[in-house]
């Protein structure tokens, strides 16, 4: 794994560089920049697998270098003296948040947090790429992150979803709610349209899952685990169709 420090504090490179070579052998390759703009031109040239991040650096801060970046094509862990941007953070899919001085123990979590990350997407393949293959293989599982742990979760299990602003909720088999920071509209695209329909612009749901519909409030579908999701007045007839082909 290749690895760029990117810090404005040259002796918190050098200690996490000493961390890194102690603590984390999986690591192949370490460069380091001291700000955004060394950073960003270390990431086109070097091309990252894992970044460690600070926030505030002379010539700006870790979110003003990703914004740079445009597409993140790299796993990012946060590094920094402040504990008032987590949130932020994990905004842009961070894998780990840690504060310095940087703990060995918690070093090694997040590491392990991103290669398990990149295991996953390697044997899945990663989002961006399902698209263009769903056609040709059936997909039958999806990885989905929330700010502290990675699934690997079967279709089949998947009971409906739920957008909650730019986040989506999902509804398992088992009862397990995930929270996951990726649009409604990012899973409609990527999730078959032979098994998942969207009935409203909020909620999408497995079809595998579908008990019946009632006429009564408008429209609602119960679903086999005993959820009601509304159906909008324009999704009705494709609602129909696609019951009638089953």
């Amino acid at each position: 794994m290749n690895v760029l420090l990117i810090d404005d504090e040259e002796t918190v490179r050098e200690n996490l560089k000493t961390l890194i070579k102690g603590f984390l052998p999986g690591v192949e390759k370490v460069d380091e920049a001291e700000g955004v703009i060394e950073g960003l031109k270390r990431i086109k040239s070097n091309k990252p697998d894992l970044l460690f991040l600070d926030i505030e650096m002379k010539d700006g801060t870790g979110f003003d270098l990703l914004d740079l970046c445009g597409e993140i094509d790299f796993k990012i862990v946060f590094v920094t003296g402040h504990d008032g941007y987590a949130i932020k953070a994990f905004k842009f899919n961070a894998i780990d948040y840690l504060l310095k001085p940087i703990d060995p123990e918690e070093l090694t979590q997040a590491y392990d947090k991103a290669k398990s990350l990149m295991d996953l997407e390697a044997q899945q393949v990663g989002l961006t790429q399902l698209d263009k293959i769903k056609a040709k293989k059936p997909l039958d599982n999806i990885v989905l992150r929330d700010a502290e742990s990675i699934y690997l979760v079967a279709l089949k299990s998947i009971v409906r979803c739920q957008a909650q602003g730019n986040y989506t909720v999902f509804y398992l088999d088992d009862g397990r709610k995930l929270t996951i920071t990726k649009s409604l509209k990012e899973y409609e695209d990527l999730l078959p349209e032979r098994t998942f329909f969207r009935p409203h612009q909020s909620h999408l749901i497995n079809l595998l899952h579908f008990d019946h519909f009632e006429k009564k409030d408008g429209g609602i579908i119960f679903m086999k685990n005993g959820s009601q999701v509304p159906v909008s007045v324009r999704k009705k007839e494709n609602l129909f169709k696609i019951l009638d082909r089953k």
